[in-house]
């Protein structure tokens, strides 16, 4: 792939948890060791981007926490983080509807979706778990240093990178990077300092470099939503559950704070 000028890949890891990976049947997952092949394929050239999955059957209290641990070990800048969600007739689908843990199916099933089944360890852990991990995966330090690190780890290119061009548009989009975390942001003496190392290293992949600390400009507000949607349905989940039950706002509230 990086002889036919690839830059980047996306992994499904789905997590770092064995058990969890036999019991969905992701056997290709644990015949070697993820982080080692993770590092292969950074250093031939390739970013990577990842996929986890938090919510699997059998699941162990703290996976979120080993999946941070994971994502800062390997380096992945971009990890796309989701609640496990049952597709319509899927096997899955099937054998959660037989057992009767299905919940009411929802229309779009993304990030900012609670999960639609029943699942073996209490929804509210799992949504305590989901939330801070993603706040803390796409916290402006972690992430950049994540990435600085991952990049890297990248062999300079053999082969060239073919022609290269400016638009206005990327001009426009590099000032506002450099504006934003150059300068607004507490992280702007970090974002210099691993900028020119890495100009330092390998000047050849620092516009792609300069591209993944962008998509953080995304993710800050993106968990924001991601833990405001959440909370909200979980709210919502529960209430339902237990209709007796009168909260009043106060304590709501501090049941469902939003991460900080």
């Amino acid at each position: 792939m990086q002889a036919c000028n690839f830059n980047s890949i996306f992994l499904g890891v789905e997590t770092p948890d064995e058990d969890s990976l036999t019991l969905t049947k992701k056997f290709q997952n644990t015949r070697d060791s993820l982080s080692d092949s993770i590092d292969i394929i950074t250093k031939s050239g390739l970013r990577v981007m990842a996929g986890f999955i938090i919510g699997f059957d059998g699941e162990k209290s703290g996976a979120g926490d080993r999946i941070v641990q994971f994502v800062e070990k390997t380096a992945i800048p971009m990890a796309m983080f989701s609640m496990l969600q049952a597709l319509p007739n899927t096997a899955l689908w099937h054998r959660l509807d037989k057992e009767g843990r299905m919940l009411e199916q929802k229309s779009g099933m993304n990030q900012t979706t609670l999960m639609n089944f029943v699942p073996t360890r209490p929804i509210e852990e799992i949504a305590r778990e989901y939330i801070d991990a993603f706040w803390r995966l796409y916290d402006p330090k972690c992430y950049l240093n994540r990435a600085f690190r991952h990049f890297r780890k990248m062999e300079p290119p053999k082969l060239s990178g073919g022609s290269f061009s400016v638009s206005w548009t990327d001009v426009r989009a590099l000032c506002i990077l450099i504006w934003r975390q150059g300068i607004l942001r507490q992280t702007r003496w970090l974002f210099w300092i691993n900028l020119f190392k890495l100009l330092r290293y390998n000047p050849s992949i620092a516009v792609r470099y300069l591209t993944v600390c962008g998509f953080l400009e995304h993710f800050l507000e993106y968990r924001q939503i991601v833990s405001d949607q959440i909370n909200a349905q979980l709210a919502a989940y529960l209430e339902s559950k237990s209709p007796t039950i009168i909260r009043e706002p106060e304590q709501v509230e501090t049941v469902y704070q939003k991460v900080s």
